[in-house]
């Protein structure tokens, strides 16, 4: 038990004879917003859908590898099965854990994970139906920097994956960090 508090005693008292690291690109953190079109693909008993979708994004970038995000979106436009079903995204939101890898000075590849509530509205014959549900989220982006601050995003992202219905999406966007 004594052991390992003597290790630790020792390494604070060596943190301070290495204060020339550089840590300043591991602790500058940025708030940024955004807003993507998101093209989907709804799976349901019912068929199949592609509606559109838009969102708004907002998070912290902790450092150049670690963030959060949440996001709220709408459902702009439905779609129809075969079975003459019109299914449309009504609303969205989630939270999500953002890691990124830069690539280089102006291209940067970034995974998501988190939770989403999404609820599909659908109609049959003037009959409208909306249900939803909450699961894990996941997905991978392409972040295209078109001046320091601002960026060109797309990715794709499996919002739910739930037996009576199963929700991706590939979306196209825009990022600015503050």
């Amino acid at each position: 038990m004594r052991l390992p508090a003597t290790i630790l005693a020792l390494a604070l008292l060596a943190l301070p004879a290495r204060a020339d690291w550089d840590f300043s690109a591991i602790n500058q953190g940025n708030w940024y917003l955004g807003t993507q079109v998101n093209y989907g693909w709804v799976d349901t008993n019912f068929g199949d859908a592609n509606p559109v979708a838009l969102h708004f994004l907002g998070g912290y970038q902790f450092n150049p590898y670690i963030g959060v995000e949440g996001r709220i979106g709408l459902g702009m436009t439905d779609d129809e099965t075969d079975e003459n079903i019109h299914i449309e995204i009504d609303s969205y939101y989630g939270l999500y854990l953002t890691g990124t890898l830069p690539m280089g000075d102006w291209v940067k590849v970034y995974a998501l994970v988190g939770v989403t509530d999404l609820s599909l509205e659908q109609d049959l014959d003037s009959r409208s139906d909306t249900f939803g549900s909450s699961d894990l989220t996941y997905g991978i982006g392409l972040s295209l920097l078109a001046t320091e601050r601002l960026a060109f995003t797309i990715e794709a992202v499996q919002w739910l994956d739930k037996g009576e219905f199963d929700v991706a999406g590939m979306s196209l966007g825009l990022r600015y960090d503050f």
